[in-house]
């Protein structure tokens, strides 16, 4: 019985280290690396910034990428931006958690691609940072 304790135990360790994913019908989450959650064809994140911070360095990344079509719809807590990057339909969502931290869905595609809102992630990382 402790072996079989011993070994679930080391497996949900294994998972949290490497990434895993569930499905439950038509919903679909997961984690990767502790920083990034995928929802439904969404790439979550939290960042230790202030909600003006991030929505300037998301404006910014979609620039960078040469961003087409950007609609901008900001309220006091919550911001959307909606753009087209590549033929690719881009919604961003920057959310105020509190003075200092901010979350940012970022959703590429109908379907969600997890790699292009990684990159777009990566780019809005790297504005925070300079």
């Amino acid at each position: 019985m402790m072996k079989k304790i011993a070994l679930l135990v080391g497996l949900l360790a294994l998972s949290a280290l490497t990434g895993c994913a569930i499905v439950a019908g038509d919903t679909v989450m997961g984690y990767e690396s502790g920083k990034f959650v995928y929802h439904d064809g969404s790439l979550q994140s939290n960042y230790k910034a202030p909600f003006d911070q991030v929505w300037d360095a998301a404006n910014k990344a979609l620039k960078e990428l040469k961003a087409s079509d950007i609609q901008l719809d900001r309220k006091i807590e919550k911001g959307t931006i909606d753009a087209v990057v590549d033929e690719e339909k881009v919604k961003i969502t920057v959310e105020y958690l509190t003075r200092t931290d901010s979350s940012v869905s970022v959703r590429v595609g109908t379907a969600g691609s997890n790699v292009a809102a990684r990159y777009i992630h990566d780019k809005i990382d790297s504005n925070l940072k300079k």
